[in-house]
């Protein structure tokens, strides 16, 4: 086997650990190859669970205010403060961390940095790609929707870190020697090159359950960028450390709202979302009709 010494070859070389370790955590038999109708009919079906999900994402955002002493809002739920409490420590604990991490790698050639962003935007996202592609081979309507908001993860996570960009200003560290230089008109913090790649990777790890053969190398392929930009002494620790939650937490938020989004059928939707057919004592029945619903 040759060594992975290349800048294309580490790429495609971490690209295949995650295909491998998601086909051996599959543990499924191969089903044949679908047809192309088959596959024309999930594209479509694909295409309306992202424009509904992404409708219904932006009313569920826009009306949270008026549910939150709901009792099944965030606000009720002991969960979301533990949560909250731990990202906020592990922030704290990376912003502590800051130049003991910039000391270590300030020796990180520019050549080297730049192969590890290669390796993780290549890796997480052909990763993202084809746990993708096997739903549309196999009929997994789940793999297929967990890389779908996976990908909506990334865009929202992304633009969300242009506010944040934009209302903390801190400069990077080629900028300053300090890691305090907060609204200075900088854009170091959140990096905008991280948020993405752990958006998408918390995507594949929630597929698969979190399963740590599966959460550890493609996590670990999405940290490889922060290193890469800290390489580049574009960001400090904690730049990379606060991308990574927006970029997980969006995701992970987007997959539960798209969860209570199957649940209730009373929700607005752009596409008309097939019933089940009913079965009747004299056979199967088709629907027929048009109906709209819609709920705050």
């Amino acid at each position: 086997m040759t060594a992975c010494n290349g800048r294309p070859q580490a790429a495609l070389c971490g690209a295949l650990l995650v295909a491998l370790v998601a086909a051996s955590a599959q543990a499924q038999s191969i089903p044949p190859p679908p047809k192309l109708s088959t596959v024309g009919s999930e594209l479509g079906s694909d295409f309306k669970y992202l424009i509904n999900n992404v409708s219904e994402d932006a009313i569920d955002i826009a009306t949270s205010p008026l549910h939150i002493k709901d009792t099944e809002s965030w606000v009720s739920n002991p969960r979301f403060y533990l949560i909250v409490g731990g990202s906020l420590a592990v922030f704290g604990g990376a912003f502590a961390l800051d130049k003991v991490m910039k000391a270590n790698l300030r020796s990180m050639s520019s050549s080297d940095a730049t192969l590890l962003q290669d390796v993780s935007y290549d890796s997480v996202s052909v990763g993202t790609g084809l746990m993708y592609a096997w739903g549309l081979y196999s009929g997994d309507a789940r793999a297929r929707h967990y890389a779908i908001t996976a990908g909506e993860g990334a865009g929202v996570a992304t633009l969300a870190d242009i506010g944040i960009k934009a209302a903390f200003g801190r400069l990077r560290p080629r900028q300053s020697s300090s890691h305090l230089a907060f609204f200075d008109g900088g854009a170091s913090f959140v990096s905008g090159d991280v948020t993405p790649m752990f958006a998408l990777a918390t995507g594949v790890s929630e597929y698969f359950d979190n399963r740590w053969y599966v959460a550890t190398p493609v996590y670990s392929l999405a940290l490889l960028d922060g290193f890469g930009r800290m390489g580049h002494n574009a960001h400090w620790f904690s730049d990379v450390v606060g991308a990574a939650l927006l970029g997980t937490g969006t995701t992970e938020l987007l997959l539960w709202m798209h969860k209570r989004h199957e649940m209730d059928p009373h929700r607005f939707k752009i596409f008309a979302v097939s019933a089940p057919t009913p079965t009747t004592a004299q056979g199967n029945v088709m629907p027929t009709g048009m109906g709209f619903a819609f709920a705050w």
